[in-house]
């Protein structure tokens, strides 16, 4: 005859480190070649170009993540832990120290016991972003601005990548010879106070070839639309070829 389960409260008392935060601390008091190293925090990447400019230099743990893709950006894809009261959040950007590799996290900070998480996705490339604008007068007539394209986003480090989740198609447009491949360039830029700015059909230009933007996502921005990352979707601009 089998015995049955009787449930019973425990006797056991779990044993809760106290110094929990602060043995993560001290192990980032040390460096570690290639992970554990000083990381400047911008909250602003343009804050580093003010007169009244102090860098902000926090400590973290940068490391890879564990699974590995043949899909394109992977490779940019890193983790990084930081010390619980670093203050980082989603959309800040980092420069580690020991190479000067730009990074912006992606990932809401979700506050664990010892550290302070989050995703650093490495900017592979400065998004200097235009629009096409009508000439400017002022109340007398004269001309303050000549008509032309102007800079949005000025040299902003993103990270870039081609979406490959679907085949490649091709379209056509007006007082444009032959056909432009529609490859759909996906962008994660920083929300600050140029990025604010941005509107479909600015354009920009990654290595020999032009792209419109055609969708701002804001998904990634914070409730208050304060902070937070921008997602770009762009096709190439037919006749672009710089």
């Amino acid at each position: 005859m089998s015995k049955p389960y009787v449930p019973a409260g425990t006797k056991t008392r779990f044993y809760r480190p106290p110094t929990l935060a602060s043995d993560f601390t001290e192990f980032l008091d040390g460096d570690i070649p290639n992970m554990v190293m000083d990381f400047t925090l911008l909250p602003d990447w343009y804050d580093q170009f003010k007169e009244d400019y102090e860098p902000q230099i926090i400590r973290g743990e940068l490391y890879a993540d564990t699974s590995k893709s043949r899909y394109s950006n992977t490779d940019n894809n890193l983790n990084i832990r930081c010390d619980v009261n670093s203050g980082i959040k989603k959309g800040d950007m980092v420069i580690a120290s020991n190479n000067g590799d730009v990074f912006i996290l992606d990932w809401e900070v979700a506050l664990q016991s010892n550290n302070a998480p989050s995703r650093a996705v490495r900017c592979n490339f400065n998004l200097t972003v235009e629009r096409y604008m009508q000439e400017e007068t002022d109340a007398y007539g004269y001309l303050v601005q000549e008509e032309g394209m102007r800079t949005i986003v000025d040299a902003l480090p993103a990270n870039a990548y081609f979406y490959d989740g679907r085949n490649a198609s091709f379209y056509s447009a007006n007082s444009n010879p032959g056909i432009s491949p529609e490859v759909n360039a996906l962008i994660t830029v920083q929300l600050n106070e140029q990025t604010r700015n941005l509107k479909v059909n600015d354009e920009f230009t990654w290595g020999n070839d032009s792209y419109i933007i055609t969708d701002i996502s804001w998904v990634g921005v914070n409730r208050a639309g304060t902070s937070g990352t921008l997602a770009l979707q762009s096709l190439q601009k037919p006749g672009g070829i710089k």
